[in-house]
């Protein structure tokens, strides 16, 4: 069957799965590119089983999980499209019950430009290692979640080949944060938040457009996402993003 988000799908979860092994080192594929991976940030979607198959194998992901063992961090399988019901009741035999869509869009280098934004004095710019602390305090101060959540991240000897993390600048104050992790020409943007009372100005398309633009500077031949929701879903498409399908994220309630 062609896959025409092959490219985009095989490497987000290359990403997820070099992500975890500069973490914590533990990761497992299956035969059929099905990842096992553990961030060890008490994020769901960052840790537990991720197809990028138009069709994933419930005896794939059932393995993996007897591999992986007993999880004690929030954990999650993630499939694309609606999962099938040997696939739905792999995760429900595990607690995973609760099942939310995740838009997947995708925005080509060579598709068309990025839309122009306004001239906001807003300043984004690429953090060095030193810096990966102011990083993880703003984007847990966006999400409104606890600092440790993303403490895993604030270590300035991480060895996170292909990946870049941003800081969003209003009159010299943090703002907002982005992120991103390149492979085989293909560019995730994630983490785009923004602390609570700067919202609504518009700074989430800015650093988006901001980092995609550098990107495809650097030569990346595509960008993706995934949008949590509705709203973001919208904010990425005014800059030219398309929604290609979507990714079921399955967690415990």
């Amino acid at each position: 069957m062609d896959d025409p988000l092959e490219a985009v799908t095989f490497a987000y979860v290359a990403a997820l799965e070099n992500l975890a092994m500069a973490l914590t080192g533990r990761t497992h594929r299956s035969p059929d590119g099905t990842l096992f991976a553990v961030s060890g940030a008490p994020i769901a979607s960052l840790n537990g089983i991720v197809s990028p198959l138009l069709s994933p194998d419930a005896g794939q992901i059932s393995s993996l999980i007897s591999l992986a063992g007993a999880q004690r961090l929030p954990w999650s399988i993630r499939v694309r499209g609606v999962p099938d019901q040997d696939v739905a009741e792999v995760a429900a035999a595990h607690g995973l019950t609760r099942h939310e869509r995740q838009p997947l869009m995708t925005l080509s280098s060579k598709g068309g430009a990025l839309r122009e934004l306004g001239t906001d004095p807003l300043r984004v710019r690429a953090l060095a290692a030193d810096e990966l602390v102011l990083y993880a305090e703003t984007v847990a101060a966006g999400y409104q979640v606890p600092h440790e959540v993303f403490q895993v991240l604030a270590d300035p000897s991480l060895k996170l080949e292909g990946f870049s993390f941003y800081l969003a600048e209003w009159k010299g104050k943090p703002v907002g944060t982005g992120m991103t992790a390149s492979t085989g020409g293909q560019m995730g943007i994630f983490t785009i938040s923004t602390l609570p009372e700067y919202r609504r100005r518009g700074y989430a398309r800015i650093v988006a457009a901001e980092i995609a633009r550098r990107g495809f500077s650097a030569g990346a031949d595509a960008a993706y996402l995934h949008a949590v929701s509705g709203a973001a879903e919208s904010v990425y498409a005014s800059i030219g993003f398309e929604t290609q399908e979507f990714m079921t994220v399955i967690t415990a309630p």
